[in-house]
C-alpha cells in the first residue's frame, strides 16, 4: 500500500485521542524505564560480585538466547489468546519472577540461579512485544498508525537515555535489591494498565493446535508477501547496524579522546536523533516513493557511523550520531507500520514474533561480527564495513520495493472509484487499507431498476450491497406480525450486513425506490475480511440498532429474483 493513500495527521495528539493507546503508552513508559534500570542494576550487581566480564556476558547472552528460542512461540501466544490478556498475564507473571530475582540478590545466592531467573524473566516477557505490536492497529485507525508507532519510537529513545540513569541513581541511594523490587512493582502497574484495555483482539491460532505449525503460518505469511519480506530484511539490517555500532561505541569514544562520559554522550546523541525525527515520521511516510525513502534511511543511519571515525572529537561526532538516529527511526517506524497495515491481523502476532526472533538473532551476530572486525582490522575498517556494507545490502532490495510500489499504486488507482465509496461508509471506519482494497477488488457493480426487490426477508444472506446512487426502501415483519418501516437508505449507504455479521437469514426486505447503482460484495469475501480484521465499533453499533428495529420472525419465503439480471 502506498502510504500517501491515507490522510496524514502529523501530530501525536491525533493518535493519543484513543484511550487504549494512552494506556499502552503509559504501560510502555513504566515498564520500559524500569526494565532499563533493572538491566543496569543487575549488570552492576553481577560485576561487583565477580569482577568478571565473563559473568556479565553470560547474563546478557542467556537473555538473548532465550529471546531467540521463545520468540516464535511468543508470537503464537499473541495470536492464540486475547492479546490484552497475554499482555496483562505476562506482566504479572514477570512481577512474580522479578520478586524471585530480588530474593536471589538479597541473599547473594549462587549466580547460576540469577542466570536461571534472568532466563525465566525473558521467556515470560517475550510475548509482550508481538502482542502489543498486533494490538496497536486495533486501537488506532490506519490514519493514526504511523503517528502511534512514531510516538513509541520517540519514547523508546527517551527511555534509552533516561532508563540507565534511573538505574544508576537507584544504585547510589540504596541496595540493588530495592531497584529489582521497584522493577517488579512496575510490572504489576503495567499489568493493571493492560487489564484496563477495552479492545478485544485475537488471532487465528486456535488453542490446542500445533504451536510449530501455527508459527510456520506466520513465517509463510512473511515469505509469501514480497514487500513484507523485503521490509523484514531492512528491519534486520537496521537492528544489525545499531547493535554492531553499540559494541564499537566505547572504542569510538576512546578514539575521539573521550571517556565513559563521551561514550554516554554518543549514545544519547543517537537516541536524540530518534526523538527529533519521530515527530515528522508521519509526513515522511506520506511519500509515495517509499522504496527510495527507506533505502535512503539505511544510508542515513549507517554512513555517519563510519564518518564519526574522522570527526576528531566526541563533540564533532555528536551531530553524526544524531543523523544516524534519524535514519534508524525512519526505517523502524515506516517498515513496522507498513507490516502492521498490509499483513492479515489474524496472523500478525506470529509475524511480529518471527520478526523479533530474526532481529534478535541478527543483533547477536552483528555484535559478534563487530567484535571480530575490530579485533582483526581496527576501528576504522570495522565501522567502514558496517557503515557501507549494510546499506549496500539494502540496495539489493530497492528494485523489488520500487516494482512493488508501482504495482500497488496502479492497483490503488484502478480500485479508487470503489474504495472512495467504501471509505465514506461508517461500516468500514478504521478498517485497514488492505481490507478496503480487497473488498473493492471483489465488488461487482450492478444496475437495479425501480421497484425491484434487492433483498427479501428470510432469504439466505449471501452478499453485502453498497448503494452508490439512488434510494432503497427497507421494511421488516416482526415476530408479532407487525410491519416495521425502517428509514430509507440513501447513497452512499449499505444493506445486508446484519445477516452476514450474525450468519443468519435476511432480517428485512429491501426494494429500490428509484433506479439504483449498487456494488455487490460476496458474503464469503466480507466474512473473510471480518476474520482478518476486528469489526469497527461503528459497524457493530449500527448493526445493533438495525437488529433492534427488526427482530423479525423469519418464515420461509420464495427466493427473490436477481434484480440485476
Amino acid at each position: 500500500m502506498v502510504a500517501g493513500d491515507v490522510e496524514v495527521k502529523p501530530r501525536f495528539t491525533a493518535a493519543l485521542r484513543h484511550r487504549d493507546l494512552r494506556l499502552l503508552v503509559v504501560a510502555f513508559i513504566i515498564d520500559g524505564g524500569a526494565s532499563w534500570a533493572y538491566n543496569v542494576i543487575l549488570i552492576a550487581y553481577v560485576f561487583e560480585r565477580t569482577h568478571s566480564a565473563g559473568w556479565v556476558t553470560a547474563l546478557v547472552t542467556v537473555r538473548w538466547m532465550v529471546g531467540v528460542l521463545c520468540g516464535g512461540y511468543a508470537g503464537v501466544l499473541a495470536d492464540r489468546y486475547d492479546r490484552r490478556v497475554v499482555l496483562a498475564a505476562s506482566a504479572w507473571i514477570a512481577a512474580v519472577v522479578t520478586v524471585g530475582i530480588a530474593a536471589i540478590v538479597w541473599i547473594d545466592a549462587p549466580l547460576w540461579l540469577l542466570l536461571v531467573g534472568a532466563a525465566m524473566l525473558t521467556a515470560v516477557c517475550t510475548p509482550m512485544r508481538p502482542a502489543s505490536g498486533a494490538l496497536i492497529p486495533e486501537v488506532v485507525p490506519e490514519s493514526d498508525l504511523i503517528a502511534a508507532n512514531a510516538l513509541f519510537a520517540l519514547l523508546e529513545g527517551v527511555i534509552v537515555v533516561i532508563g540507565p540513569g534511573i538505574g544508576g541513581l537507584m544504585l547510589l541511594i540504596g541496595a540493588p535489591v530495592y531497584g529489582v523490587l521497584i522493577s517488579a512493582a512496575s510490572f504489576v502497574a503495567a499489568g493493571l494498565l493492560y487489564h484496563r484495555l477495552r479492545v478485544r483482539s485475537q488471532g487465528s491460532a486456535e488453542a490446542g493446535g500445533g504451536a510449530f505449525a501455527q508459527w510456520l503460518s506466520g513465517v509463510r505469511t512473511i515469505a509469501g508477501h514480497h514487500k513484507a519480506l523485503v521490509l523484514t530484511v531492512f528491519l534486520i539490517l537496521d537492528s544489525a547496524a545499531a547493535n554492531s555500532a553499540n559494541v564499537l561505541m566505547p572504542a569510538l569514544a576512546q578514539h575521539l579522546g573521550g571517556d565513559e562520559t563521551g561514550y554516554a554522550l554518543l549514545l544519547a546523541a543517537n537516541a536524540l536523533g530518534s526523538v527529533i525525527v519521530a515527530g515528522i515520521a508521519q509526513r515522511l511516510a506520506a511519500s509515495k516513493r517509499l522504496a527510495v525513502l527507506i533505502t535512503a534511511a539505511i544510508f542515513i543511519q549507517c554512513v555517519p557511523l563510519w564518518l564519526s571515525v574522522f570527526a576528531g572529537s566526541v563533540v564533532g561526532a555528536l551531530g553524526l550520531q544524531v543523523i544516524s538516529g534519524v535514519g534508524m527511526v525512519i526505517v523502524d517506524v515506516i517498515a513496522f507500520s507498513t507490516l502492521q497495515r498490509d499483513l492479515p491481523r489474524d496472523v500478525l502476532g506470529r509475524v511480529l514474533g518471527t520478526l523479533d526472533v530474526l532481529i534478535l538473532a541478527s543483533a547477536v551476530l552483528a555484535s559478534v561480527l563487530a567484535s571480530v572486525l575490530f579485533a582483526q582490522f581496527g576501528l576504522g575498517w570495522a565501522l567502514g564495513i558496517i557503515g557501507l556494507g549494510f546499506p549496500i545490502l539494502g540496495l539489493l532490495g530497492l528494485p523489488v520495493l520500487i516494482r512493488l510500489d508501482a504495482d500497488v499504486a496502479q492497483r490503488a488507482a484502478r480500485l479508487e472509484p470503489v474504495t472512495r465509496i467504501l471509505d465514506q461508509l461508517d461500516l468500514f471506519a478504521g478498517a485497514p487499507r488492505s481490507l478496503i482494497e480487497h473488498l473493492a477488488e471483489s465488488a461487482e457493480e450492478r444496475r437495479v431498476p425501480a421497484d425491484a426487490v434487492l433483498i427479501r426477508q428470510g432469504d439466505p444472506s449471501d452478499a453485502l450491497w453498497v448503494l452508490e446512487e439512488g434510494v432503497l426502501a427497507v421494511s421488516a415483519v416482526r415476530g408479532d406480525g407487525a410491519v416495521v418501516e425502517i428509514p430509507d437508505v440513501e447513497a452512499p449507504g449499505y444493506v445486508g450486513e446484519l445477516g452476514l455479521l450474525d450468519r443468519t437469514v435476511r432480517s428485512a426486505t429491501v426494494i429500490a425506490k428509484s433506479e439504483c447503482r449498487v456494488l455487490r460484495i460476496p458474503g464469503d469475501e466480507f466474512a473473510a475480511a471480518l476474520e482478518a480484521s476486528t469489526p469497527s465499533p461503528s459497524m457493530l453499533g449500527r448493526a445493533g440498532v438495525r437488529m433492534s428495529r427488526t427482530s423479525p420472525a423469519l418464515p420461509p419465503a420464495e427466493p427473490a429474483p436477481d434484480p440485476a439480471q
